[in-house]
Parts: structure tokens; C-alpha cells; sequence
């Protein structure tokens, strides 16, 4: 095992921790503004965007600070968590392509009982583009160190 190996670990984890909660701020305003905007508006587009953007901020907020939490819990072995994560995250790459799949159908659904859904679906289909974003590239982040 190199010697720079838990720094190295410790950085990348910091790393996608950051990029995290970025995401999660980003949407968080975004989903706020847009909410507010469909209420003033009378616009149902914009409240299901708005709502389901501050929904995933809430959850990608949560997993950050479990994540944080966890960094400084953990008694792991650094390559064991760059494997479990690598791991993790090339699952959850492949989920995320769901989350797009069901968010372009969502916002392309013009069955009446999802009328006013496809606000929530464009907003599900951003926030699937954005993790399929973080969980591959973290993921190439943390094979690199295993391997």
C-alpha cells in the first residue's frame, strides 16, 4: 500500500463531499426561486420544479453531512472505503440513469392524472444528469486509487 494512500483517500472523499453539498446549495436556491416563482405565477411547471429541486437538496444535503459524519468515524482501512465507494458509486451511475429515463417520461407525460407533472419531471431529470455527473467521475477518482 503506497504511503500517500490515506491522504490521498481522505482528499478524494473531501473532494466528492464538496461537489455534494454544492449541488445540493445550487438546488436548493434554484428550487426555492422556482417554487416561489410558480406560486406568484400560478405556474404549475415551475411548483413542481421548484418542489422537486428542494426535495433532492434536502436529500443531497443529508447524504453529505452522513457522508462528513462518516469520514470522521470511520476506522475503515483507505483502500477498503476507496473500494466501497468505487463500488457505490459506479451502482448508483447506473441508477441514475433511471432517475433520467423516469424524469424525461415524467415530463413528457400528458396522461391527466400527472397533469402538472412535468415540472417535477424535468426537475428529476436535471438532478439524474447532475448525479450521473458526480458518481462517474468520483467513481473514476476512487478506481484510480485502488487500482
Amino acid at each position: 500500500m503506497s504511503t500517500h494512500l490515506p491522504e490521498a483517500v481522505a482528499t478524494a472523499e473531501r473532494v466528492l463531499l464538496r461537489d455534494l453539498t454544492r449541488g445540493a446549495a445550487v438546488s436548493a436556491v434554484t428550487g426555492a426561486v422556482s417554487l416561489a416563482w410558480g406560486v406568484g405565477r400560478s405556474d404549475d411547471w415551475c411548483r413542481g420544479f421548484g418542489r422537486q429541486t428542494l426535495g433532492w437538496a434536502a436529500v443531497n444535503g443529508v447524504i453529505a453531512a452522513a457522508g462528513a459524519r462518516g469520514m470522521r468515524t470511520t476506522d475503515k482501512p483507505p483502500a477498503a472505503r476507496a473500494l466501497k465507494l468505487r463500488t457505490t458509486l459506479a451502482v448508483n451511475a447506473v441508477l441514475d440513469i433511471g432517475y433520467v429515463a423516469a424524469g424525461v417520461a415524467g415530463a413528457r407525460s400528458k396522461h391527466p392524472r400527472f397533469a402538472g407533472a412535468q415540472g417535477d419531471g424535468a426537475a428529476v431529470v436535471v438532478q439524474g444528469l447532475f448525479l450521473l455527473w458526480l458518481d462517474a467521475k468520483h467513481a473514476r477518482a476512487f478506481h484510480a486509487l485502488v487500482e
